[in-house]
């Protein structure tokens, strides 16, 4: 049985060193991922908690 190509593909991790190919190939294997950006050979990537989300319990405590 072949495994599929995503299962042999590292993930993304924010902070990795990459050249632009093993980036590409790698951001093609994940096909849930949000935005990720390859700057100077450094892969950033946003958190994993939506703004919406994490700014709504704390606006009542503001108040």
């Amino acid at each position: 049985m072949m495994s599929s190509p995503s299962s042999s593909v590292p993930a993304l991790h924010n902070g990795d060193r990459l050249k632009r190919p093993e980036f590409e190939r790698r951001c093609a294997a994940m096909l849930d991922m949000g935005k990720a950006e390859l700057i100077e050979g450094t892969v950033y990537m946003p958190s994993p908690v939506p703004a919406s989300g994490h700014g709504k319990p704390h606006a009542p405590l503001m108040t």
